[in-house]
């Protein structure tokens, strides 16, 4: 059996592997919607924090994030870094609110705090970004693998990828992919880290020639006028961006919603906590010691600025010997496949709930609401099959996802902080701000600034950089929803009172037991909080 022949059979076993994993978890569990959906009450905290990782971790990331590692360096790894604050505020915030409103969908809260116009315009935003954006994206990634390895044209790649994903979410709901994510969480660690300890050993000096090749040097923070990453983009994706994408995804959040309780949800999150501190090493430094390697005597490392999404799949071509290349792509692909089943069952729960529920079958049964969702499963597996290939002409996946999200997370991160922290938000500013918010992001990003800035103040201050336009837009966005609702009737406050944040969501609930002091949220998160302000200072 040649080296080659071994690899694809070693990924062919993986996707008949998964698939069985999605027939098997979900069986006899058909009839009951919350179980499909959100697997509601079943599951424990390392499970949800493994699924919360893996579905974190997709191809959007390793090869987008590994092309601008080799491009930008080190800035990038900010993105991971400051998820303490906003995992925090998913703990401590998000979460205890979601959980004692029984939120099933995030539209639906924007539903129960404002008004179901609100909701209805977050819903259609959400699946539209979903389909077109996040899903679209992660078929690109994983294909582009195929494509560069192994000159599997990519069309292919994609079928392939959401074919498999399709009929593992389809007759596996929720619980495959939470058992799913958990073998897989340790796959893609596995693989990740052989590849980064495999071109890191051809390095002669390590450190030191990652550094003198690395733009910015082994430093976090960049003067104003650096691309991609400047220090004040760091902080202005913080409020919009980073929080959309880790408190307000679906995707991500809807992990935690079958939580056994409120307890294994926090900590499932302080775990996840942990693991983002290695992310960096499976997402950002591979590119980075590409980088080094094209200059220190390995041309066949070497890219342009328009190959960027190839750095990561020539790492593995030319670091993993054939025959051992069909391991580390199972790794590569557990994280992507976790992704893919994740978006499919997010995008077919909202529209389950949000959508057909609602404006086409109120009295709907739960085995009614589970064939629309596998069925609605289905169609967006043959759309995003057509329509991935289209990523290739967008500049490389990293810009087309980050610069899209943005205009999407900016206004409606702007709704749902100000319907948790401030009751005189009312119903008419959030509609305003949802309508106009992605709208006022492309005025001020195409017309507004070129035409009130010259070129070099542009430049010194990267005021097109889309972190930076978001953050200017969120200025905007949180001006109109002040303006609006205070010449706006606000909802009474006894139908709003369980949707605002309040101090005593700190604690867990009263029903539940109180764990050990071992057990202790706050314990685990303090640790991890000194660690992250500990990386920070040693790399400023």
């Amino acid at each position: 059996m040649s080296a080659g022949t071994l690899d694809i059979l070693t990924i062919v076993g993986y996707f008949v592997f998964i698939i069985v994993i999605g027939v098997w978890s979900n069986r006899g569990r058909k009839d009951d919607a919350a179980q499909y959906f959100t697997s509601k009450g079943l599951l424990p905290w390392w499970a949800i924090g493994a699924a919360y990782v893996a579905t974190g971790l997709n191809s959007e990331q390793l090869i987008g994030m590994n092309g601008m590692g080799y491009l930008v360096g080190l800035p990038l790894v900010n993105a991971y870094l400051i998820a303490v604050l906003v995992y925090t505020a998913l703990i401590f915030v998000f979460f205890p609110l979601y959980l004692r409103n029984n939120i099933v969908t995030m539209p639906q809260y924007l539903g129960e705090r404002f008004d179901k116009r609100s909701q209805n315009v977050f819903g259609i935003l959400l699946l539209l970004s979903y389909v077109f954006l996040s899903l679209a994206v992660v078929l690109y990634g994983g294909a582009k693998l195929f494509d560069v390895i192994y000159e599997i044209p990519l069309w292919q790649g994609i079928l392939v990828l959401g074919l498999v994903s399709g009929v593992f979410t389809i007759f596996g709901g929720m619980s495959s992919m939470i058992n799913a994510s958990v073998f897989q969480f340790v796959l893609m660690f596995l693989a990740g880290g052989v590849l980064f300890y495999l071109g890191y050993a051809k390095l002669e000096n390590g450190w030191q020639d990652i550094a003198a090749h690395a733009p910015g040097g082994l430093h976090l923070m960049q003067p104003m006028d650096t691309p991609i990453v400047p220090w004040h983009a760091v902080l202005f994706s913080l409020f919009n961006l980073q929080l959309f994408y880790s408190c307000i995804n679906q995707t991500l959040v809807q992990r935690g919603f079958g939580a056994k309780t409120e307890w294994d949800v926090r900590m499932a999150i302080v775990f996840a906590l942990a693991f983002v501190l290695l992310r960096p090493f499976l997402e950002i430094f591979p590119g980075m010691v590409a980088r080094a390697l094209a200059n220190t005597g390995y041309p066949e490392f070497a890219v342009t600025p328009e190959q960027v999404d190839d750095v990561y799949p020539i790492l593995i071509a030319n670091l993993i010997p054939k025959g051992m290349q069909g391991f580390v792509l199972v790794g590569i692909l557990a994280a992507i496949m976790s992704t893919i089943s994740a978006f499919l069952n997010s995008i077919s729960t909202l529209f389950t709930y949000d959508v057909y529920r609602k404006w086409i079958n109120r009295q709907a049964s739960d085995k009614q609401l589970v064939r629309v969702g596998m069925w609605c499963t289905f169609g967006l597996m043959v759309f995003s099959v057509l329509y991935a290939p289209v990523i290739g002409n967008m500049g490389g996946i990293f810009i087309y996802f980050q610069s899209l999200s943005t205009y999407l997370a900016v206004p409606v991160a702007t709704c749902f902080l100000a319907g948790m922290f401030w009751k005189r938000a009312t119903p008419a500013a959030a509609l305003t701000v949802m309508i106009a918010g992605i709208p006022l992001g492309a005025l001020i990003q195409l017309v507004l600034i070129p035409w009130l800035f010259s070129q070099e103040t542009i430049a010194a201050y990267s005021l097109t950089n889309f972190y930076v336009t978001g953050g200017i837009t969120q200025v905007f966005c949180a001006v109109l929803m002040i303006v609006v609702s205070l010449n706006s009737k606000p909802r009474d406050i006894n139908e709003i009172r369980s949707y605002l944040w309040t101090p005593e969501l700190l604690r867990l609930p009263p029903q539940e037991i109180r764990p050990p002091w071992w057990r202790s949220v706050w314990l685990w998160w303090s640790i991890i909080v000194v660690v992250y302000i500990g990386f920070y200072v040693m790399l400023w």
